[in-house]
């Protein structure tokens, strides 16, 4: 019979454990990645400029700018956790660690949040610590007039993030009946390029949104440049709104991996 002490102490066995290099990689070649994508698109030809404002329904460098940099918040905080589950689930099923794990006289459920929980967080912060450095690196092409402002570009990648947590919660049912990395990271990176693909289609395919103004309007990345004002406060709002889904997530995937076989 575990108590509250002792499972206390097992979170932070686990939270301490967990690898914090990547998280902080991430980070920082997120950051380095928009700050890079900046320096290289300023210095484009007139041309290339306009075709993308013509191509994202756009205007200003600014705007830009921003939607180039939304794909460094999804993509840091998504591949961080998921990364991280990996590492925490799959390979630990398929080398067998996690059925060392649950021998061990602690419900399942308290194994899984105690591994995922940390994960999850790190990376909600390293999607953060890429949205603040965006909004930041804005700022000077910023003009009077833009359709874009310094908190609408930070709620655009708040909301990236928390949707990339929710994109990661969802999979955690699944994930911890995998056992085979190479799987579980094909999964993901489908999971991770469905939400892109709408955005690919206004360059490729714009005729596909023709008299089909709210469905664009719904689906595609650039929409959170489209009404910068909602962005400002939908972002703050999403991670806080996606913490009891990831919990709800967790517990379920908890419920999940108490019936598998694995132990």
């Amino acid at each position: 019979m575990t108590t509250s002490a002792s499972l206390r102490d097992y979170y932070v066995l686990e939270a301490r454990h967990m690898p914090r290099r990547a998280p902080m990689a991430a980070a920082i070649v997120g950051a380095a990645a928009v700050l890079g994508t900046h320096a290289l698109l300023v210095r484009l030809p007139e041309r290339v400029i306009r075709f993308l404002e013509q191509a994202f329904d756009i205007r200003g460098m600014a705007a830009v700018l921003l939607v180039n940099d939304l794909l460094a918040s999804y993509f840091a905080a998504f591949f961080v956790g998921l990364a991280g589950l990996l590492g925490a689930l799959v390979a630990a099923r398929e080398e067998g660690r996690l059925e060392l794990l649950l021998a061990k006289p602690i419900p399942a459920h308290v194994v899984l949040a105690a591994r995922v929980v940390p994960i999850l967080g790190a990376a909600a912060a390293s999607g953060a610590a890429v949205s603040i450095v965006t909004a930041i690196a804005l700022v000077p092409h910023l003009v009077p007039g833009d359709m874009i402002s310094f908190a609408g570009a930070l709620g655009a990648g708040l909301f990236l993030t928390a949707y990339a947590l929710l994109l990661l919660a969802l999979l955690l049912p699944l994930l911890v009946r995998m056992r085979d990395t190479f799987h579980a990271l094909l999964v993901g990176a489908v999971v991770w390029l469905v939400p892109v693909l709408p955005s690919a289609v206004l360059i490729y395919r714009p005729d596909v949104y023709e008299n089909h103004t709210t469905l664009r309007s719904t689906i595609a990345m650039p929409t959170l440049l489209w009404h910068d004002a909602t962005s400002a406060w939908l972002g703050p709002l999403s991670l806080v709104v996606v913490i009891p889904l990831c919990v709800l997530f967790v517990r379920l995937a908890g419920r999940v991996l108490e019936r598998s076989d694995t132990r």
